[in-house]
């Protein structure tokens, strides 16, 4: 039995459904993220697993009980908050030790507890301290030591490292891994940013517009994307106008202006002879050449020119512009390019993903 289960989730604010129709399982000791864009749902979910928003419809099971209508303080989650809301007046051991005040636990207990949270956190020593004696990065700390004395089944996160730079986010984003699994504890994380997610996830669930397009491992997302707005918001890619042109056993053969090239079946989604598709391909599988491109034989290929070149420490990103296909990026190590410079455009079949134009993540054709 799943620690968390959501079934038919539905949110509706007057004439705005907010999120639709949302079903995922969180099993017991995993990091899970809802990842999506500014809008897509993703807060008012998690708001309605902890009790802050009542769902118009659906289900929610904490180990296996359904808590919708119980208020947050009756069901087994603690949330850290993008603001981190700690009380500037008390201390850091108040503020860690307050919940467990709340509920009677006795002061020795407390100051143990506190002292044993603060050493997982790496902040032993810092009890006595006020929020505004720490940095940034403590300050999520203590949030989060917060969150853990109590021993949750499911700790809630709703964007809480947006607010600090790249170097300690990422430095977060390795405690945030670390006490996770050293507590056994389960956490579902909501974010915008596609890179923390990537970094501390063992499962993403993908929203757009209130609406899931794909639940599945980082590894899934990333390689085999169902949808072009998942390909598209997880990692990079480029995206080129074809047309199938027919549908075999075991290959799509498509026609993106540069000649007939076969893709495996797999890769190709629900497609048939003369669908308008999207063409995808990721950055670093796109090649670079000085020499004549060679379409065909299981390869997309022609001409552009350098545009701009991004130095990104082992590979270089390059803007190239091409006449058949507009601006590409290719992520490219070893090779060097001038701005200005003729080149080859090449990437092979077996690496692209197909999406049906105007198709919405379920299959359904969107209107255009």
């Amino acid at each position: 039995m799943s620690l968390l289960s959501v079934r038919g989730l539905t949110k509706e604010f007057g004439n705005l459904t907010a999120v639709d129709d949302v079903s995922f399982d969180i099993e017991d000791g995993e990091f899970v993220s809802i990842l999506g864009p500014s809008g897509s749902g993703k807060s008012t979910a998690l708001r309605m697993v902890a009790g802050f928003e009542e769902p118009t419809s659906g289900e929610i099971r904490l180990d296996g009980e359904d808590v919708v209508g119980s208020p947050p303080f009756e069901r087994d989650v603690n949330m850290v908050f993008q603001d981190l809301a700690l009380f500037p007046h008390l201390t850091v051991a108040e503020n860690i030790g307050y919940g467990l005040k709340q509920r009677g636990v006795p002061a020795a207990e407390r100051r143990e507890r506190t002292e044993r949270i603060l050493e997982m956190v790496r902040l032993d020593g810092y009890g006595d301290r006020t929020p505004s004696e720490l940095s940034g990065g403590e300050q999520q700390r203590v949030a989060l030591a917060r969150a853990l004395v109590n021993e949750p089944a499911l700790v809630l996160f709703d964007e809480p490292l947006s607010s600090l730079d790249r170097k300690l986010r990422q430095h977060m984003q390795g405690e945030l891994q670390r006490i996770q699994a050293e507590t056994n504890t389960t956490f579902l994380y909501v974010t915008h940013d596609q890179e923390v997610a990537l970094a501390v996830s063992d499962r993403l669930v993908v929203l757009d517009e209130g609406r899931i397009q794909q639940v599945g491992t980082v590894e899934e997302l990333y390689e085999a994307p169902e949808s072009k707005f998942v390909a598209d918001f997880i990692g990079d890619v480029n995206a080129v106008e074809g047309r199938v042109t027919a549908v075999e056993d075991g290959r799509v053969v498509v026609d993106a202006g540069t000649g007939e090239v076969a893709i495996p079946r797999d890769a190709a989604g629900d497609v048939a002879a003369g669908d308008a598709v999207d063409v995808c391909v990721r950055p670093y599988q796109v090649r670079l050449d000085d020499g004549t491109p060679t379409p065909g034989d299981g390869r997309f290929s022609t001409t552009g020119v350098v545009r701009n070149r991004s130095y990104q420490g082992s590979d270089s990103l390059y803007g190239v512009e091409t006449e058949q296909w507009g601006q590409l990026s290719a992520e490219i190590r070893g090779n060097s390019f001038d701005i200005g410079e003729s080149v080859a455009v090449t990437w092979d079949g077996a690496d692209v993903h197909l999406y049906r134009r105007g198709a919405s993540a379920d299959g359904e054709t969107e209107a255009t």
